[in-house]
Parts: C-alpha cells; structure tokens; sequence
C-alpha cells in the first residue's frame, strides 16, 4: 500500500488526539489543516505556505491537473512535488469534488490512481462517489457499492498512502457499512460528502456522520474530514477524533470578500472594525478594504490562514491541557444551529466517554446546562457510585459529591458561580477517612479498606493537603501534586492486586516485554495481551505477565480501546 504510514498519540482529550503522523518520512503534527491549492490560479504559493506558516501539508487537484493538457505535462516531468515548490506531504484529490459538483469527471479511476502514481503524490485518493446530502437511498446505496468497488481496486495498484472515502450521504446504516469496509483495509480514512451538510449548518448530523465512521473504524485510523476547513468547526470535529482537514475557504472566501473568525464569517465590506490583531490585519487595518483586485483577494486570503492556523492551535493546547469541553463550550454557542450540535454530542457522550481522561490539570468550568452532558461527567458520577459517604456538599453537574472527595480533580478544581465554601468543608474531614474514599472512587469498591489506621499520613508543608502515605514505615503511596491523585508504590500495588480479580485494574503485557518494563521502560501497545475495559486514560494501572505477576506500577496513556487497536506507540507510561 505504498509509503508507510505510522501514526503516534501524543496527547487527548475527549475524542481528540495530538498525534504524530508520519508518511514517507515526513512528519505532520496532528490535527493539521492542508491548504487547498490551485494549480491553475494560486492565491499563495506553497513555498509561501511553508515560509510563512509553516504548513507542514498542502493538497491540491490530480484531476485537474491530468485535464490541463500543460499542466500534465510539467507534473508528469518534475513532479507534483517540483510543480508546486513544496518538499512537505502533498496530498492530491481524485476528481470526486467535480463529480459531485458536475455529475460527471472525464477520467476513470484506474486512470486517476496510475496518474498520481506517476507524479509522486504521498497521499492520494481513489474516485470515490460523494453523494448529496439527503439523496434517495437507493441511489445513495449505488454510489457506496461503487465507491467501496473502487476502494478495493486502489489496494491492488496504488503507491501512495490511500485517502479512502467514506460515504453513505446522511444514512448513519450507511456510512457504519463504509466505515467497517475501509477501516478494515486503509490507514488513512476520508469522511467524505460532508460539504453540502456544513454549506447548510447541519451541524448534528455532522456530528452524527463523524461519530458513526469512527466507532466503526479502528482507533489507530487517521481520519480526514474531507473539505472541512472553517476555523468554527475545529474544536467540535477534533473532539470526535478528527485529525486531518482541507481547506479551500481561505482562499475561496478571499474571492469573495470574506473575512474569517474562529466564531463565523464576515464580509469585510461591512466591517467597522478589524476584530483581529494578525499581521494582516494590524499593517492594513481597515484599509485592507481599499485593496484592489489580487492584492485584496491575498491579503485576505493571508488574514484567513492565520486565524486558522491560530484556532487550530488553540485545539491542540486545549487537548494538552485537557481544557478541551471549556473551548466548545464557548465555540458552541457562535451559531444557534451549531449550539444544536451538543445535542447530537450528548447522545455520543457514553461512547465519548470510554476514550476520555479520568483526570486532568485543567480546571473544571460549569459554564451552562451543556456541562451535564460533558464526558468527565459521565465518568465521574460512575465513580462516584463506588463511595458510600454520609456527608456531600452539592456540585452540578456531578450532583451530590462526597465531602472526602474535594481535594482530588476534578472536584478540586471545580468553577461555577456559586462554588464557594468547600475549604471549610475540606477541613472537617479526617485525612484518613479522605484516603479511604479516594481509594474506592480511584480502584474501586472497597479499596478503601486496604488503608489501615495504622497509617501515617504526611501532608505538604505549602499547601496542608497529603501527600505521602506510609504504611509500617515503608512508603505505601504517593498523592500528585496536580490532580491529588493516589500514586500506588509497590506494597499498595501488590495489595490492589490480591483485593481486584484479574483483569480489573490490569494492563497485562507477553514475555518479549516484560523484562524492559521492569527496568522501567513504558508498556508500548503492540506488547499488550490484555487490559480492564473498565480503566479510562490517566487512570493508574498494575503492569502484570501473563501469569499475573506484577511487574510495575504507571500511567494509562490511551483508553482501553485504543491500546487494543494500537500497534504503534506508548499505552502505560511506568515509574
């Protein structure tokens, strides 16, 4: 299947992943945006792409430019990469975007595949059959088999990494057939046909299609949200697991005398105002509205690259911080008909909620009634079943949260409008007792009963709080310092173990692996036989051997599901 792909998750957050995406040797930073050039009419060059924003991906048109009789003879000579300037990834389209736009392309899709074999695309596409949002069924079940045809005959003759797309118009039985088939046999998986639904802000059905490809699909998939390329919608595509957009709307919104925003589109002749501080914007200020001609469609073009590029940075620092619910939250209400897209979230929450973190570093903001449906949620008010307490203090939307509780993420970094006097609260509990209840919500029912009174509990001369358990003078656990969350040394560990039944609490890994674990190497996915579908990511694990034994204690890195489709990368950070 040509050039190898490897893909590696750096960071999550909800559904979303700051990963590592290799191909070919070269490296993208994931979720990445691929300026959409033209070859027939550049707005900005790819060596100006590369220069002043350094893109690191651009995409461009293999169709149009087997069609233009001069065009297909300097690509076939230098190169599609000579052609445009650019030594980064290209990725070129089949033609699938003129067939859905004009019923018809002049090439077949053997044609189409050799054709950007020969030019040397890195990623390429097969014809695939976008179908209109809302078409007869039936007609839409033709083009999917069609598609689904042409997929199976890019496996046998492509050398580049396939952008398989995945259609099926808005019949979710569809795309979750699509979805099965491609995901079964390509890396790189396309949501295509989603043009027409984001023209009309149907944001919930968008939300619907994303969420069916990828509970269908492997999670070690990378996944392109084929043209969705408005800074608005970033955020709500990462979250479900989107890691690759297109976007020809800088440059087609420049055209046209639009203005980009991460919180929707402006004309610019009816600006009073430049609501941005980019470079552009801060040399023309409103006199880029005098500009003529391709000066104007430039400039602005520029303008609107840079608030993509800055909203899509925005992402990946929400996903490191796992802040990442606090920036929908505020993103969601820029339309009304993409406020209705958190329905459609919520009902995605439970599935959402197994790829989620189970801590974090980032405060917990209550900012609206969509609070109830975010994925901490979901996972917290489970935990919270496991701890029997007779004194709670009120915390929406979790509910009524064990007074024990306050100290750990995310109660202790819980924001409303009303969160005050939990201090006091925090006070009045023993230590031990708090200790206790941590341990049931963390590892399960009746942990609590592993911390005996004999304990020593010493606490943070900075902040009062714990932080280092010992247990007949030997360190039995360890709080950290960012979330207060219990860190197993080897006895409480090996204590966790006799109490849970294999495989709760466990990552179990083959004998090839255990020996560098033990020197304290991390668990890498390829290696894992086994783990507890109950565990969510950060949660703290027992490393064992197939026979049980423990080996170490570490971090979850993935969500059970990941680590399982994983071949590539870290599951258990170990200590």
């Amino acid at each position: 299947m040509g050039s190898r792909l490897s893909f590696e998750v750096k960071a999550k957050d909800i559904g979303a992943r700051v990963g590592l995406l290799e191909i070919g040797g070269k490296k993208i930073e994931t979720p990445a945006l691929m300026p959409v050039v033209n070859p027939r009419r550049e707005v900005l060059s790819p060596r100006e792409l590369r220069e002043e924003f350094n893109v690191s991906a651009v995409m461009t048109n293999a169709y149009i430019l087997l069609r233009d009789e001069e065009l297909r003879g300097e690509v076939l000579d230098k190169g599609v990469h000579g052609l445009l300037g650019f030594d980064g990834v290209v990725a070129t389209d089949s033609g699938s975007f003129q067939l859905m736009q004009y019923g018809n392309v002049l090439t077949s899709n053997k044609e189409i595949i050799g054709f950007q074999n020969k030019i040397g695309s890195d990623i390429g596409s097969f014809l695939d059959i976008p179908s209109m949002p809302d078409a007869f069924k039936a007609r839409a079940e033709e083009q999917l088999d069609l598609t689904l045809e042409r997929a199976k005959e890019a496996r046998g003759v492509a050398d580049f990494i396939v952008n398989a797309g995945i259609q099926g118009s808005s019949y979710l039985d569809l795309r979750a057939r699509a979805a099965k088939e491609i995901g079964e046999d390509f890396r790189l998986c396309a949501v295509g046909g989603i043009v027409g639904i984001m023209e009309d802000y149907r944001f919930s059905d968008l939300v619907d299609i994303i969420a069916t490809v990828k509970k269908n699909i492997p999670l070690d998939r990378v996944v392109h949200a084929f043209g969705l390329g408005h800074p608005m919608v970033f955020s709500l595509a990462a979250a479900l697991g989107c890691d690759l957009f297109d976007s020809a709307a800088y440059a087609l919104y420049a055209r046209d005398g639009r203005y980009l925003t991460a919180m929707g589109t402006l004309h610019l002749d009816n600006l009073s105002y430049l609501p941005c501080c980019c470079p552009v914007c801060s040399r023309y200020g409103l006199e880029l509205k005098e500009l003529e001609g391709d000066e104007k469609v430039r400039e602005l073009a520029r303008h609107n690259l840079y608030v993509s590029f800055e909203e899509l940075a925005r992402v990946k620092q929400a996903i490191h911080e796992g802040s990442l619910w606090n920036l929908l939250s505020v993103r969601l209400r820029s339309h009304p008909l993409l406020l209705s897209a958190l329905q459609s979230l919520s009902e995605h929450g439970e599935w959402l909620s197994t790829l989620d973190r189970i801590t974090g570093k980032s405060s917990f903001y209550h900012l609206g009634p969509e609070a109830e449906h975010r994925t901490e949620v979901i996972n917290v008010r489970e935990r919270l079943k496991r701890v029997d307490s007779k004194r709670t203090i009120k915390m929406p939307p979790f509910g009524d949260v064990p007074v024990e509780l306050s100290s750990i993420y995310p109660f202790v970094s819980y924001m409303a409008p009303d969160s005050v006097g939990r201090e006091e609260v925090y006070a009045q509990v023993r230590d031990i007792d708090r200790l206790r209840a941590m341990m049931d919500y963390q590892f399960g029912s009746g942990a609590g009963s592993l911390i005996p009174e004999r304990v020593r509990i010493k606490n943070s001369r900075r902040t009062g709080r714990m932080r280092w358990v010992y247990l007949d003078g030997e360190l039995f656990a360890s709080l950290r310092a960012s979330d207060n969350w219990i860190i197993p040394k080897e006895k409480m560990a090996l204590s966790l173990r006799e109490k849970f039944p294999y495989p709760l609490l466990r990552v179990s890994v083959d004998d090839e692996a255990k020996p560098f674990v033990e020197e304290g190497k991390s668990v890498f996915c390829k290696f894992v036989l086994e783990i507890d579908d109950n565990l969510r990511c950060m949660d703290e694990v027992l490393v064992v051997d197939k026979d049980d034994n423990l080996i170490r204690v570490g971090t979850l890195h993935l969500s059970p599901r990941e680590v399982m489709d994983y071949n590539k990368g870290m599951a258990v950070r170990v200590r």
